[in-house]
């Protein structure tokens, strides 16, 4: 397998330092970017190509590829600025603001839909076109996503991402399922405790339950105190009786 000309010319431009631009030349790249943007986000089912780019802007295919070798590149060109510009509107969130991730989400959102509510095109061919790129332009780019899904959600980045790439949710509704996961992680660690009974009994009858067993040896020896003291009166009681029946003779009278 071959290795493709935009990896040669990357490990050239990497030693040797790219050429500046003149700002015509900065003009004419950042209007192949632009229009390869509107036209893959517009016509998302079609094939594009550098000769079908290059016709679209009236130029000549050799003038595209002095700036990009394939449509690939370009495609990766689009997703690291829209990555770019999303990691800038997030990190301007103050570090001590007192909910961080959800004023990050809100940007996260101001920046990826328009006015009436879609995806902007940067962001549409993120979520439709970034599994096509090959693996050398994929690595980066998903790097850059997942440090993004970091920040805005932590450990459940992934579907913190998921979330706020669903237009059917509502910002609301995005916030309400990742809320308790935020309020976990800013609340302090604390051991578990068993859940309170459905039906809990009063405070003086509800012995705590490692106490459980010592209470009911309790009650029991006070069961067999009072059996004891209850039969000792009984016996007391047995003893008297004939005495009171049967009293002592009087006295035999003197002679």
């Amino acid at each position: 397998m071959q290795t493709p000309a935009r990896i040669h010319r990357a490990h050239v431009e990497n030693r040797l330092r790219r050429l500046p631009l003149s700002e015509k030349q900065r003009e004419r790249e950042e209007r192949i970017v632009a229009a390869t943007q509107t036209l893959m986000a517009c016509f998302a089912d079609d094939v594009f190509t550098i000769p079908k780019i290059a016709l679209a802007l009236r130029m000549m295919p050799g003038t595209v590829r002095l700036y990009y070798l394939d449509i690939e590149s370009i495609l990766a060109e689009i997703l690291v600025r829209h990555l770019r510009e999303i990691s800038r509107a997030i990190g301007r969130i103050p570090h001590d603001h007192p909910n961080r991730q959800a004023a990050q989400r809100a940007a996260y959102i101001e920046v990826t839909r328009t006015g009436w509510g879609a995806f902007t095109e940067p962001h549409q061919l993120l979520i439709e076109k970034r599994g096509t790129l090959p693996d050398d332009l994929a690595r980066p780019i998903e790097q850059m996503r997942q440090c993004i899904g970091e920040a805005l959600g932590g450990e459940r980045a992934e579907t913190a991402l998921m979330l706020l790439d669903d237009l059917q949710l509502e910002p609301a509704k995005i916030e309400t399922m990742l809320a308790p996961a935020d309020s976990k992680a800013a609340a302090p660690a604390e051991p578990a405790e068993p859940a309170p009974p459905t039906a809990p009994a009063p405070a003086a009858q509800q012995p705590h339950h490692k106490d459980w067993r010592l209470a009911k040896r309790l009650k029991a020896e006070a069961k067999r105190q009072a059996r004891a003291a209850r039969a000792a009166r009984s016996a007391a009681e047995g003893e008297r009786q004939p005495t009171e029946s049967n009293p002592d003779p009087p006295a035999a009278p003197r002679r």
